[in-house]
C-alpha cells in the first residue's frame, strides 16, 4: 500500500488584489492543495481577507521595507513548492531602489513559479491610446497621471520580460492585458470571486430605478460619463431613479450598498469588467459595461456566447439610453441580472477558477 501524494503547497504572494488572491487561494485548498496567501500590508484599503501579512507600514523608508521584504522571502523560499506571484510582480520588487523582481533567480530549483497580470500591472498607456477610441489611457488624470510620462510602460515591460523569463505560465485576468504578453506563455483567467453569506436581492419590478456606481479611480472607469447620463435620466425622469456613487469604503459596507441596487454601471472604458461586477452579479444586479469587442479572442468560446445576455453593454454615448431603457422596461433588468448571476456563478466560482491552476501547477512538475 502506497502513501497519497502530499498536496501540492502554494504561496500567492505578495497583493491581494481586490480580494482575486484570497478566492483563488480559498478555490485552491477546496481542491485539496495547500494554499496560502502572502501580503505585504500596504495594499488592502478595503478590507479584503489578506492570509498572512508582513505588516510593512506605508510610512516606512524604502530601505526598511526592502529589510522587510527580504525577511520575509527568506522566510518563505523553502516553505512550498508553487510560488504564485499576482499583480505582475513579486516579493522584492522596489525601482525606486533598483531592485525589479530581484528574488525570482532565487527560489528553489524544484519549485515552480506562476504570474498574474490584473491590469495596469501589464497595460501600457501609449500603445492602449493608439489602438483604442475608449480607455482610460486617454485620460491624463487616470491614477493621478502616473503613466503619462511613459517610464511606468517601459518599466512594465522589463517587468514582463523578466516574468517570462522564470515563470512557467502568465494569467491575466483582463484579456486586453493578454495584448502585452506573451502569446505562447499566456492565457486569461476569470476573476475568483465569492460573496460569502451576502442574500442575493434581485432588481425591483417597478418604482425608484436605483443605479450605482462604484469608481476606484473615477477616470479609470469613467465616472463623469455616469454622472452626466444618470443626471439627465434624473431630469428627464425626476423621482424615477437615483444614483448611489460609492467611494471609500470598505468592502463589506461597499456590498451593502449595493444590494439597495438594481443596477450597478461598472466601467465604461477599460474594455472588461472588473471584480466588484462580479460580486454584484452574485448579489443579483445586472451590470453595465462596455466590454471591447476586439480582445474577446483572447477568452473561452463559450463565455464570449454568454456575454450579450449576461451584462448591460454600453458605452460613454450610449449610456444614457442604456440606463433609460432600464428605466423604462424593468422586466429587462432582472432578465439581465438573473442571467448575469448564472453566469457569475459558473465563470467566477473560487473552486472552477481554481481548477485552472492547479491543472497548470501539476502539469509544470511532471514536464
Amino acid at each position: 500500500m502506497t502513501d497519497a501524494p502530499t498536496p501540492l503547497r502554494v504561496l500567492h504572494l505578495p497583493t491581494t488584489v481586490g480580494g482575486n488572491a484570497g478566492h483563488l487561494c480559498e478555490g485552491e485548498r477546496a481542491l485539496g492543495l495547500q494554499s496560502e496567501l502572502l501580503t505585504t500590508g500596504l495594499d488592502n484599503p478595503f478590507g479584503y481577507t489578506a492570509g498572512h501579512s508582513l505588516g510593512m507600514r506605508a510610512n516606512s523608508s524604502p530601505l526598511v521595507k526592502l529589510g522587510q521584504l527580504s525577511l520575509g522571502f527568506l522566510r518563505v523560499r523553502n516553505r512550498y513548492d508553487v510560488f504564485h506571484f499576482n499583480y505582475g510582480t513579486s516579493l522584492l520588487h522596489s525601482p525606486r531602489l533598483g531592485a525589479n523582481q530581484s528574488d525570482l533567480a532565487f527560489y528553489p530549483r524544484k519549485s515552480r513559479l506562476f504570474v498574474t497580470y490584473n491590469g495596469c500591472d501589464a497595460r501600457q498607456k501609449y500603445p492602449t491610446i493608439q489602438t483604442r477610441q475608449w480607455a482610460a489611457c486617454h485620460d491624463s488624470a487616470c491614477y493621478n497621471g502616473q503613466c503619462n510620462s511613459g517610464e511606468l510602460d517601459a518599466q512594465r515591460r522589463m517587468g514582463i520580460a523578466k516574468m517570462a523569463r522564470y515563470a512557467r505560465h502568465i494569467w491575466a485576468v483582463n484579456p486586453d492585458l493578454l495584448n502585452f504578453l506573451p502569446p505562447q506563455q499566456s492565457s486569461f483567467l476569470p476573476y475568483a470571486i465569492a460573496v460569502g453569506d451576502h442574500p442575493v436581492r434581485w432588481p425591483a419590478r417597478d418604482g425608484i430605478l436605483r443605479i450605482a456606481h462604484a469608481p476606484t479611480d473615477r477616470a479609470a472607469k469613467g465616472t463623469a460619463f455616469v454622472i452626466d447620463a444618470c443626471n439627465a435620466l434624473m431630469a428627464r425622469y425626476p423621482g424615477q431613479c437615483t444614483l448611489d456613487l460609492i467611494e471609500n469604503l470598505p468592502r463589506e459596507q461597499a456590498l451593502a450598498r449595493l444590494q439597495a441596487c438594481d443596477v450597478l454601471v461598472d466601467q465604461l472604458l477599460i474594455g472588461w469588467y472588473g471584480g466588484l461586477a462580479v460580486e454584484a452579479m452574485l448579489l443579483g444586479k445586472a451590470v453595465a459595461v462596455r466590454i471591447e469587442e476586439g480582445d474577446l479572442h483572447h477568452i473561452p468560446a463559450a463565455m464570449r456566447a454568454q456575454l450579450d445576455g449576461a451584462f448591460l453593454q454600453s458605452d460613454p454615448d450610449r449610456l444614457y439610453a442604456t440606463l433609460e431603457q432600464c428605466l423604462l422596461h424593468r422586466e429587462r433588468v432582472l432578465a439581465t441580472a438573473e442571467r448575469g448571476n448564472a453566469y457569475a456563478r459558473q465563470w467566477h466560482d473560487p473552486v472552477a477558477v481554481a481548477r485552472i491552476t492547479a491543472a497548470a501547477y501539476q502539469t509544470a512538475f511532471e514536464a
